[in-house]
Protein backbone atom coordinates (compact mmCIF):
# COMPACT_ATOMS: atom_id res chain seq x y z
CA UNK A 1 0.00 0.00 0.00
CA UNK A 2 2.89 2.35 0.74
CA UNK A 3 4.29 1.77 -2.75
CA UNK A 4 0.93 2.65 -4.28
CA UNK A 5 0.76 5.86 -2.25
CA UNK A 6 4.31 6.74 -3.26
CA UNK A 7 3.54 6.14 -6.93
CA UNK A 8 0.33 8.14 -6.64
CA UNK A 9 2.12 11.10 -5.05
CA UNK A 10 4.89 10.89 -7.65
CA UNK A 11 2.40 10.88 -10.53
CA UNK A 12 0.55 13.79 -8.96
CA UNK A 13 3.76 15.84 -8.76
CA UNK A 14 4.60 14.98 -12.36
CA UNK A 15 1.10 16.02 -13.46
CA UNK A 16 1.33 19.33 -11.59
CA UNK A 17 4.68 20.19 -13.17
CA UNK A 18 4.33 18.75 -16.66
CA UNK A 19 0.61 18.45 -17.49
CA UNK A 20 0.84 20.31 -20.80
CA UNK A 21 3.96 18.45 -21.87
CA UNK A 22 2.45 15.06 -20.99
CA UNK A 23 -0.71 15.83 -22.96
CA UNK A 24 1.29 17.21 -25.89
CA UNK A 25 3.48 14.10 -26.05
CA UNK A 26 0.47 11.77 -25.87
CA UNK A 27 -1.38 13.72 -28.55
CA UNK A 28 1.67 13.75 -30.85
CA UNK A 29 1.99 9.98 -30.44
CA UNK A 30 -1.67 9.53 -31.40
CA UNK A 31 -1.28 11.94 -34.33
CA UNK A 32 1.77 10.06 -35.62
CA UNK A 33 -0.08 6.76 -35.26
CA UNK A 34 -2.98 8.32 -37.21
CA UNK A 35 -0.63 9.59 -39.91
CA UNK A 36 0.87 6.13 -40.42
CA UNK A 37 -2.55 4.48 -40.48
CA UNK A 38 -2.29 2.72 -37.14
CA UNK A 39 -5.36 4.57 -35.86
CA UNK A 40 -8.36 4.90 -38.13
CA UNK A 41 -11.93 6.10 -37.88
CA UNK A 42 -11.27 8.86 -35.37
CA UNK A 43 -14.62 10.38 -36.34
CA UNK A 44 -16.40 7.32 -34.98
CA UNK A 45 -15.01 8.19 -31.54
CA UNK A 46 -16.63 11.62 -31.54
CA UNK A 47 -20.02 10.54 -30.21
CA UNK A 48 -18.46 8.57 -27.35
CA UNK A 49 -16.08 11.40 -26.52
CA UNK A 50 -18.94 13.92 -26.47
CA UNK A 51 -20.84 11.65 -24.07
CA UNK A 52 -17.77 11.22 -21.88
CA UNK A 53 -17.09 14.98 -21.89
CA UNK A 54 -20.69 15.72 -20.98
CA UNK A 55 -20.49 13.35 -18.02
CA UNK A 56 -17.23 14.91 -16.83
CA UNK A 57 -18.66 18.42 -17.20
CA UNK A 58 -21.70 17.40 -15.16
CA UNK A 59 -19.69 15.77 -12.39
CA UNK A 60 -17.23 18.65 -12.19
CA UNK A 61 -20.16 21.09 -12.12
CA UNK A 62 -21.65 19.24 -9.14
CA UNK A 63 -18.29 19.26 -7.35
CA UNK A 64 -17.87 22.96 -8.10
CA UNK A 65 -21.33 23.73 -6.72
CA UNK A 66 -20.55 21.78 -3.56
CA UNK A 67 -17.23 23.56 -3.07
CA UNK A 68 -18.88 26.96 -3.52
CA UNK A 69 -21.71 26.02 -1.16
CA UNK A 70 -19.39 24.69 1.54
CA UNK A 71 -16.64 27.30 1.30
CA UNK A 72 -17.87 29.18 4.41
CA UNK A 73 -18.45 26.04 6.47
CA UNK A 74 -16.35 25.36 9.59
CA UNK A 75 -14.71 22.40 7.87
CA UNK A 76 -13.41 24.57 5.04
CA UNK A 77 -12.37 27.29 7.48
CA UNK A 78 -10.25 24.68 9.28
CA UNK A 79 -8.84 23.32 6.01
CA UNK A 80 -8.09 26.85 4.83
CA UNK A 81 -6.10 27.47 8.00
CA UNK A 82 -4.09 24.29 7.41
CA UNK A 83 -3.76 24.59 3.62
CA UNK A 84 -4.32 28.15 2.41
CA UNK A 85 -4.19 27.29 -1.32
CA UNK A 86 -6.28 24.09 -1.24
CA UNK A 87 -9.65 25.67 -2.01
CA UNK A 88 -8.20 27.77 -4.83
CA UNK A 89 -6.41 24.73 -6.30
CA UNK A 90 -9.59 22.65 -6.28
CA UNK A 91 -11.64 25.51 -7.73
CA UNK A 92 -9.17 26.12 -10.58
CA UNK A 93 -8.90 22.41 -11.32
CA UNK A 94 -12.69 22.00 -11.47
CA UNK A 95 -13.07 25.10 -13.62
CA UNK A 96 -10.38 23.94 -16.03
CA UNK A 97 -11.97 20.51 -16.41
CA UNK A 98 -15.27 22.16 -17.34
CA UNK A 99 -13.43 24.36 -19.87
CA UNK A 100 -11.56 21.41 -21.39
CA UNK A 101 -14.79 19.43 -21.59
CA UNK A 102 -16.48 22.25 -23.46
CA UNK A 103 -13.50 22.64 -25.79
CA UNK A 104 -13.52 18.91 -26.56
CA UNK A 105 -17.26 18.99 -27.31
CA UNK A 106 -16.95 22.07 -29.53
CA UNK A 107 -13.94 20.64 -31.39
CA UNK A 108 -15.76 17.33 -31.85
CA UNK A 109 -18.78 19.05 -33.35
CA UNK A 110 -16.55 21.21 -35.55
CA UNK A 111 -14.52 18.22 -36.78
CA UNK A 112 -17.69 16.24 -37.52
CA UNK A 113 -19.07 19.12 -39.58
CA UNK A 114 -15.97 19.35 -41.78
CA UNK A 115 -15.47 17.16 -44.85
CA UNK A 116 -12.70 14.56 -44.76
CA UNK A 117 -9.34 16.19 -45.40
CA UNK A 118 -7.60 15.13 -48.62
CA UNK A 119 -4.24 15.82 -46.93
CA UNK A 120 -3.37 13.28 -44.27
CA UNK A 121 -0.98 15.70 -42.58
CA UNK A 122 -3.81 18.21 -41.97
CA UNK A 123 -6.03 15.48 -40.55
CA UNK A 124 -3.19 14.36 -38.28
CA UNK A 125 -2.66 17.92 -37.04
CA UNK A 126 -6.37 18.13 -36.26
CA UNK A 127 -6.16 14.79 -34.44
CA UNK A 128 -3.21 16.12 -32.44
CA UNK A 129 -5.06 19.27 -31.35
CA UNK A 130 -8.24 17.35 -30.54
CA UNK A 131 -6.39 14.71 -28.52
CA UNK A 132 -4.42 17.35 -26.62
CA UNK A 133 -7.64 18.68 -25.12
CA UNK A 134 -9.01 15.17 -24.72
CA UNK A 135 -5.96 14.18 -22.65
CA UNK A 136 -6.19 17.40 -20.64
CA UNK A 137 -9.81 16.55 -19.87
CA UNK A 138 -9.24 12.87 -19.12
CA UNK A 139 -6.02 12.97 -17.13
CA UNK A 140 -6.99 16.24 -15.47
CA UNK A 141 -10.21 14.63 -14.29
CA UNK A 142 -8.22 11.93 -12.53
CA UNK A 143 -6.16 14.62 -10.79
CA UNK A 144 -9.24 16.62 -9.80
CA UNK A 145 -11.04 13.57 -8.42
CA UNK A 146 -7.88 12.72 -6.46
CA UNK A 147 -7.82 16.23 -4.98
CA UNK A 148 -11.44 15.96 -3.91
CA UNK A 149 -11.14 12.45 -2.51
CA UNK A 150 -8.02 13.49 -0.60
CA UNK A 151 -10.06 16.34 0.82
CA UNK A 152 -12.74 13.91 2.01
CA UNK A 153 -10.61 10.94 3.08
CA UNK A 154 -7.46 12.37 4.59
CA UNK A 155 -7.28 13.09 8.27
CA UNK A 156 -6.38 16.75 8.59
CA UNK A 157 -5.99 16.97 12.34
CA UNK A 158 -4.27 20.00 13.76
CA UNK A 159 -1.10 18.88 15.51
CA UNK A 160 -1.29 19.51 19.25
CA UNK A 161 1.42 21.38 21.06
CA UNK A 162 3.51 19.52 23.53
CA UNK A 163 2.87 20.64 27.07
CA UNK A 164 5.67 21.85 29.25
CA UNK A 165 6.37 19.84 32.32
Amino acid sequence: MKNLNFISRRLEKLWIKFANLICLLLSVVVAIAHYFGLIRNIRHLMESVINFSSIVIGIMGVFLSLIITLKESPVFERLRSLFPNLQRTIYISLRNQIYYGLIVVILSIFINSLPHSPLLILASIGVCVWFFFFWKLTLGSFYTVKLITDLVVRNYEVPKRKERI
